[in-house]
């Protein structure tokens, strides 16, 4: 049995292997051969422990779990194969990023503009990061545009991508003038405030957002999801399961029927589309399973 840390992650894991995996994924659970309900709190006293699980067609199943302590928290990705063997676990907190990143991609890949050029990022933390990571591997960016409220933060995610992702990327205080004709807007912030107006994104553009996303407490304004030719999610069931109604009453797409033909994706260059990332259950094991592999093969 593997016991894979964080550093193994980051060292095997591919953005566009992870995009790859988790287009699959959404596909499958969208024709129903990728089980993956709503995550489930159980009350434990000092604090809550959330459970997604997942299991596929091939025999592969497994779990997630993490609790809602404050701060920084340890996740656990439990991995079964088809016999019932446990092949290994996952312990950290960079497969759970690098999933929400790379469900992102696939939904940049399936619904922005094949010739997106101007990327923009407003955050710039573990999950802006993420988003970014999977966008370029199904875009290529002429030029990044970074905005948060810390000027050395959006400086240092700024220099960041320009080291490591080889990106034309410069950092804006600015959030409006980030996404001015921007063709990929990428949102991850905690905020419960709209953090740009719907007024702010261009005809045409693409937009993933991350954060918060409840009536009353969202980080994109309603009228966004408004406007919208299409409004899609990973998991529609994980966004009707919430406790709190969604921020906005649309229908949400589910991006797998989007990605498989059977819905309707982007049909006009001047379209806006909008993915509300809820977290599809069942990416983690799949991911921390390929993980698995890839270590196998390296020996």
């Amino acid at each position: 049995m593997k016991v894979i840390s964080d550093a193994d992650v980051r060292a095997t894991l591919l953005a566009g292997a992870a995009v790859r995996v988790s287009r699959d994924a959404l596909v499958d659970a969208y024709r129903g051969t990728l089980k993956a309900p709503p995550r489930t709190g159980i009350d434990v006293g000092s604090t809550e422990l959330v459970f997604t699980v997942g299991g596929n067609a091939s025999g592969t199943v497994g779990f997630r779990c993490y609790g809602l302590w404050p701060g920084h928290a340890d996740q656990l990705v439990a991995v079964w194969d088809n016999k019932g063997s446990l092949r290994g676990v996952v312990v950290g907190t960079a497969l759970g990023a690098l999933r929400t990143g790379a469900l992102g991609g696939a939904a940049v890949d399936a619904l922005a503009k094949h010739d997106a050029s101007v990327c923009a990022v407003i955050g710039s933390g573990t999950q802006s990061w993420a988003q970014l990571w999977a966008a370029c591997s199904v875009r290529t960016f002429s030029e990044v545009r970074v905005s948060s409220p810390t000027p050395a933060n959006r400086a240092k995610f700024a220099a960041r991508a320009r080291d490591e992702l080889g990106l034309n990327a410069i950092d804006l205080a600015d959030s409006v003038e980030a996404v001015r004709d921007a063709d990929v807007v990428l949102v991850a912030t905690k905020s419960a405030r709209p953090v740009l107006p719907a007024t702010a994104f261009a005809p045409g553009c693409h937009v993933n957002t991350i954060g918060p996303k409840l009536r009353g407490a969202s980080e994109l304004p309603p009228e966004l999801a408004s406007v919208a030719a299409i409004v899609a999610s990973d998991s529609p069931a994980q966004a009707a399961a919430y406790g709190n109604p969604f921020f906005t009453g649309r229908k949400l797409a589910h991006l797998g029927g989007i990605i498989d033909g059977d819905l309707p994706g982007r049909i006009s260059e001047g379209q806006i589309t909008l993915f509300c990332s809820t977290g599809l259950a069942g990416t983690d094991v799949l991911l921390a399973d390929h993980v698995m592999n890839e270590l196998d093969l390296a020996g």
